[in-house]
């Protein structure tokens, strides 16, 4: 028989068995009182377990374990109210009870399925905290989910407490050993992590109206993120770098290289919006005496014939403040070639259409100064063309002259830029305050950090390299790009985060894109050669393997074979888990039957020697073009793409919990306004995934201690790489995994015994 058949016969007859897992406490009239480690999904049909044991957990220090106690309605128990005794160890040592959480697991109703192979049903997920006595009811499981963390500098050893359950006339203790291993783990996770987090979904779910309110919600957000030993993709929402860029005259459109009617660049002004008008402008403002004629006059081509384009001139006083009202724009009809228009401003006579109505007066006697405005396209008030709203128009040698002296006021109207001026400044100040708390004192493992000037592309498409008017290929863009990311570069070495920014600027590009990867990964290596790029690969193969430092495929679509030979030079690996695939692969699922699979997720990422993870959004909670009403996740599980213009309720379904390991305090985001000055509730998902980011830690641990080891501990070198090497009985591939924790649970026990050893005997 099939090695791969077998096992998974094997797990299959494990799964059926596991709803009998968990181990009895203690019955009486009222309740059925049991528990289970907390890797385990307890579901409302899950029997009381027969077997009896008390509850004994294992955990090294700076580490957080969890567990369930489950009361099991045997009547209706009103009332009850939980407490909780502080650990304490035979020495008098203390955990203190601030150290440990209690947490309902609330049942969530999953309507639609994930996929074929998933159920609809009833399915514990959120964990809202312990605040107020609850019910039991008869005939129903209430499971508690505990939480204890283990201090750094804990003495090693055994830890008594005791959970009382209380009502009116009724009392039950449960009495809870913890071990505490002789070794710590790392203040920062070893596996990286980006999770990305949607600040608007914070301040609209939580009603949040100020920035003072958001940063405080911001904030608790974090410091769960802390907690549960995940990254945020991005920490330093309004504490980016500030970048700052003179020598461009001209902003809003493109110095195009492409189509000029004279000297190297014409300035191309496009506008694709087709709710609103965009302009260009020039960026200084002209002086000029109310009492004198003005021309302006350019050279101008259109992308339609009898496209209607528009220039405007805006008049301002001493102070600088724009007059309302004292606008003077015209509109043009362009032409597919060039021609030229100009604008005359005579201060006698004012400008009139069919001699009778007054378009605009002469500049007012309050102008000082005046300001030059481009429009690509405008609408046609007088009916001679029928055209989108939409459209590019190129400018070239504008002049803007004094009639009486003929002297150009416009120093920069033929786009001719001086390279030399061009110069990118960057302030550290507010970026440097937030990173030196997430990096440095939370131990978030790294930071995305975007580059719009490469024109963030995705599978759909991709665009061309744009820094402040420049494109890609042009001796100005190099210049800007190079001075931006060199000093980026500079910076983050100079404080110490060199290699925990991560440059991840498109994502799941296809194929047939590879090109333009390629193109944009050089032009950072070029300018920055330290910098860490990333890559997100729907499709990864060897074509793409070289050009980035960190690749992070679908985990479905790692390849192990054709990904090793990169790795052993030095390329990094991570994978990521999404809306797809469904069952049987490992997945992100609230209605996915086993809570192991995130624990065996950073198990196989230690087999195939990965070293990060990344899910798209934790807070993923509406999607907008979805419905008029925002949805409530509480009642509604599902995660939908209503994105790239599909009409209103025309979605796709990402999953259950797609993009979504935190719960909004909001229960009725619709009705209840109330301003939740609150940080989120977590899930079984993302508790199970912690344990599975601290499994890994123990692995890299005694990884570190066999490669230290003296050639006198060879025997337990070879026991250690037993343990290291990750089995197919625990995990094959992401569709071949051991559905019974006791598998990874007994691997980590005895992981956690060798590592005491090596410690003693490196100590002694």
């Amino acid at each position: 028989m099939n090695k791969l058949l077998a096992l998974s016969i094997i797990w299959t007859l494990s799964v059926i068995s596991l709803f009998s897992q968990g181990y009895l406490v203690r019955k009486d009239r009222a309740v059925s009182i049991w528990w289970t480690e907390g890797v385990y999904k307890i579901m409302q049909e899950h029997k009381t377990p027969s077997v009896k044991k008390n509850v004994q957990i294992y955990s090294a220090r700076n580490e957080s374990e969890s567990f369930q106690v489950v009361l099991t309605g045997r009547q209706t128990l009103r009332n009850v109210a939980v407490t909780l005794e502080a650990f304490q160890d035979k020495n008098g040592n203390e955990i203190d009870t601030s150290n440990v959480s209690v947490r309902l697991v609330e049942y969530v109703h999953v309507k639609n399925a994930s996929g074929l192979q998933h159920k609809p049903g009833l399915y514990p997920d959120p964990l809202p905290a312990y605040n107020e006595p609850f019910t039991v009811n008869e005939g129903e499981n209430l499971p508690l989910w505990i939480t204890v963390y283990v201090p750094p500098g804990t003495p090693k050893g055994d830890y008594i407490s005791a959970l009382t359950f209380h009502s009116e006339d009724w009392e039950q203790k449960v009495s809870i050993k913890l071990h505490v291993w002789d070794f710590a783990l790392p203040p920062s996770p070893s596996m990286r992590s980006a999770f990305g987090f949607y600040g608007n979904n914070v301040k609209k779910y939580h009603n949040l109206k100020s920035t003072e309110d958001y940063l405080k919600v911001q904030e608790l957000y974090f410091q769960t993120f802390r907690q549960y030993r995940i990254s945020p993709q991005e920490f330093y929402e309004g504490n980016e770098i500030k970048k700052s860029v003179t020598g461009i005259p001209w902003s809003g459109g493109t110095y195009d290289p492409d189509t000029v009617f004279e000297g190297r660049y014409s300035f191309q002004v496009n506008d694709r919006n087709y709710s609103s008008t965009l302009a260009a402008s020039y960026s200084e403002l002209i002086k000029i005496d109310y009492r004198k004629p003005y021309n302006m006059k350019f050279r101008v081509k259109t992308c339609r014939e009898k496209q209607v384009y528009a220039v405007a001139i805006k008049c301002y006083d001493k102070n600088r403040q724009e007059l309302p009202y004292d606008i003077k724009l015209k509109r043009f009809y362009g032409s597919t070639s060039w021609q030229v228009d100009s604008l005359y401003i005579d201060p006698d006579l004012p400008f009139f259409y069919k001699d009778e109505m007054m378009i605009y007066r002469p500049f007012p006697r309050e102008a000082v100064y005046a300001g030059i405005q481009l429009y690509a396209v405008l609408n046609d008030p007088y009916g001679l063309t029928s055209q989108e709203p939409v459209g590019t128009t190129w400018f070239d040698n504008i002049l803007f002259e004094d009639v009486i002296t003929k002297e150009n006021l416009l120093p920069h109207g033929d786009f001719e830029v001086d390279i030399h001026q061009l110069k990118v400044s960057l302030n550290f100040d507010d970026f440097d305050n937030a990173a030196g708390k997430y990096l440095d004192e939370y131990g978030f493992t790294g930071f995305r950090y975007k580059i719009p000037e490469l024109r963030e592309g995705n599978y759909y498409g991709r665009t061309t390299q744009y820094f402040n008017g420049f494109v890609g290929g042009t001796p100005e863009y190099e210049k800007l790009i190079t001075s931006y990311l060199s000093q980026l570069q500079d910076h983050l070495e100079q404080k110490g985060w060199l290699g925990k920014e991560y440059l991840y600027w498109i994502d799941e590009p296809k194929q047939e894109y590879y090109w333009f990867v390629r193109e944009g990964m050089e032009i950072i290596k070029k300018a920055a050669p330290k910098l860490t790029t990333l890559i997100t690969e729907n499709s990864p193969g060897p074509e793409i393997m070289d050009v980035t430092d960190i690749g992070c495929p679908v985990l479905a679509r790692f390849n192990y074979d054709s990904s090793k030979p990169w790795m052993d030079k030095g390329r990094e690996m991570w994978s990521y888990l999404m809306t797809w695939p469904k069952l049987p692969h490992l997945n992100l699922f609230i209605d996915n039957p086993h809570a192991v699979d995130l624990r065996v997720w950073a198990w196989l990422s230690y087999k195939w020697g990965l070293k990060g993870l990344l899910c798209w959004c934790v807070n993923y909670w509406d999607s907008p073009g979805i419905s008029p009403e925002k949805q409530s996740v509480w009642d509604n599980t599902m995660q939908y793409f209503g994105g790239y213009n599909n009409p209103v309720g025309g979605a796709a379904e990402f999953g259950n919990g797609d993009g979504m390991f935190f719960y909004p305090p909001n229960r009725q985001p619709e009705t209840d306004k109330r301003a939740y000055i609150t940080g989120p509730v977590p899930s079984i998902r993302l508790s199970v995934l912690r344990d599975g980011m601290d499994d890994y830690d123990y692995m890299k641990i005694l990884e570190n201690y066999v490669s230290k080891a003296s050639p006198e501990q060879a025997t337990l070198v070879k026991q250690a790489k037993m343990l290291l090497h990750i089995g197919d009985e625990i995990v094959a591939n992401d569709t071949v995994y051991a559905k019974d924790p006791r598998v990874l649970l007994k691997t980590r026990r005895e992981i956690a015994e060798i590592i005491e050893i090596f410690k003693t005997r490196n100590t002694q």
